[in-house]
């Protein structure tokens, strides 16, 4: 079954689809809460989000892929984001899940794609309530990642203007301003639950580079899994059939070796 939901912040109605396995009564299932990129939607480039949600359904998990505000359905405007604003609405979505019966709130598994990545991280870092972490192309350095993607030109312009123009979205000053806080590199650390990392070989939007700072910080610490899957020949995206059910299979094994 799935769900259009929204989930009320002090400011703002995020849009959410809620997808949930059939499952006998009372039987609890373990949750999956999908973060998106930047510029992007709870649906994701070429529906991403959208298939790898209904293969983790079918697998038997409770799924959760929402819009920030700004993104997609939800209320506000893109030119207002800010990292510290999408790490408050992800903990927002936590506490949705939390409210619903058929989740086994032990079990709350956090995925995040590219900036999606590092608001996942950071949220990982804050919030125990999240057991398992998986990040796809992982935004690392983030401040200077979006600038690279925007590109220098339109980056001094937003700082100039206050807002610029990137590929039908305008955005803020803020939101530079709050990447250069968001180190999902020096918080990752803090996370004591297991970690997917997963990256296409090709990705010329997020550095490859980034996967394995991540797995560097991540390895230092004790009793804790980190595993680390490169896709060969994938783009930032996974824009292809092999890539994407690739990706999925990857994800639903690593779940299903951990026992979920």
């Amino acid at each position: 079954m799935e769900k259009q939901i929204i989930i009320h912040t002090d400011s703002e109605q995020l849009s959410g689809v809620l997808h949930i396995p059939d499952c006998s009564e009372h039987e609890k299932r373990p949750a999956i809460l999908i973060c998106h990129g930047f510029i992007s939607s709870k649906v994701g480039q070429h529906r991403l989000f959208v298939t790898l949600a209904r293969k983790l359904c079918h697998a038997g998990y409770i799924v959760l892929r929402f819009d920030f505000s700004g993104c997609g359905e939800s209320s506000g405007e893109y030119r207002n984001i800010t990292s510290t604003q999408q790490i408050k609405e992800t903990m927002k979505a936590i506490d949705f899940l939390e409210k619903q019966p058929d989740i086994d709130i032990s079990h709350i598994i956090l995925l995040g794609h590219s900036l999606g990545g590092a608001i996942a991280a950071s949220v990982a870092a804050l919030d125990r309530r999240i057991h398992q972490l998986i990040l796809l192309s992982p935004v690392a350095n983030a401040h200077s990642d979006i600038v690279e993607i925007v590109g220098q030109e339109r980056f001094q312009e937003c700082l100039e203007e206050g807002v610029v123009n990137f590929e039908g979205f305008e955005l803020g000053e803020a939101l530079f301003l709050s990447l250069r806080q968001l180190q999902p590199l020096a918080e990752i650390h803090k996370f004591q639950g297991n970690v997917l990392l997963i990256h296409g070989s090709e990705d010329i939007e997020t550095p490859l580079e980034n996967v394995y700072q991540y797995q560097s910080v991540l390895a230092v610490r004790a009793a804790c899994q980190c595993r680390l899957q490169i896709i060969a020949g994938a783009d930032h995206t996974y824009n292809s059939p092999l890539w994407e059910n690739e990706l999925q299979q990857i994800i639903i094994e690593w779940l299903r070796q951990l026992g979920r």
